[in-house]
């Protein structure tokens, strides 16, 4: 696992993200001879690679942009997807309620855009393992380059091409990250493959998905009670003697369930 370091030369073959003075953001690959076009003129490729991350470029008609190597939210949000994502938003409550640690053995299920893979994968570490299932091949394939296209070759994660509602094959598993539509098939099967003390988080979007999930957990016994919870972040506008929230805010996305094997 390569992963990406802040500092130092853009090379070709890089993601990078282009703002301009609005703050606006473009993602683009440095490809040499290249073009990038904006209604202000456009910038060659060959003039950003080679400058360092954070640097100022100019169009041909000198308008200003600054460069950077995109974070992990930036790369994600701006990403053409066909599938939804969890959000940033979500993502650091998940590592923090499922107690991810370097050396972890974590089954997640379905990998989608690949995400959530790309931060367990870096929160495990090269000692860790991830296991991924994913019914849909194009899912498993697209999850596959996206977490190639940010963190390189990761020898340390499988992607299997299989239902997880007919079973985990993996035993002494340390947690289990579910983004399914119906989680509650997996509980049986997560009951087998985790360690004592391993946690199971679901994410879910609606109430009545939380309702069988719960339920399902505390019928199959063995788990604490669940909690359940949702993140909201609300932004605020900072400028001069001007503080105040901004007029929207990331609401509901959906809801974190979280339960851990009892001996």
């Amino acid at each position: 696992m390569e992963g990406r370091k802040p500092g130092g030369a853009l090379r070709a073959g890089e993601e990078v993200i282009l703002v301009d003075p609005k703050g606006e953001e473009r993602m683009m690959t440095l490809s040499p001879g290249k073009l990038f076009g904006t209604h202000k003129g456009n910038i060659l490729h060959d003039d950003i690679i080679g400058k360092p991350d954070g640097s100022r470029v100019w169009t041909a008609m000198g308008a200003e942009y600054r460069v950077f190597r995109p974070t992990f939210n930036q790369f994600i949000m701006n990403l053409k997807r066909h599938a939804q994502i969890i959000y940033p938003k979500d993502i650091g409550p998940i590592l923090l309620w499922a107690d991810v640690f370097p050396g972890a053995t974590i089954v997640e299920a379905g990998i989608g855009w690949g995400a959530l893979a790309i931060k367990l994968l870096e929160a495990i570490g090269p000692s860790g393992r991830l296991v991924s299932y994913e019914v849909r091949e194009d899912f498993a394939s697209s999850g596959a380059r996206t977490v190639a296209r940010f963190l390189g070759a990761c020898p340390n994660h499988e992607i299997r091409v299989r239902n997880i509602y007919e079973g985990i094959e993996d035993r002494d598993v340390d947690r289990v990250v579910l983004d399914l539509p119906e989680p509650w098939h997996v509980v049986p099967h997560a009951a087998l493959a985790l360690v004592p003390g391993g946690i199971l988080l679901s994410y879910l979007p609606s109430t009545i998905q939380v309702k069988q999930m719960v339920d399902r957990v505390e019928e199959e016994g063995g788990f604490t009670a669940p909690e359940v919870f949702e993140v909201m972040h609300r932004p605020w506008h900072v400028k001069g003697q001007s503080v105040r929230p901004v007029q929207w805010m990331f609401s509901h996305s959906a809801f974190l369930i979280v339960c851990r094997k009892i001996s």
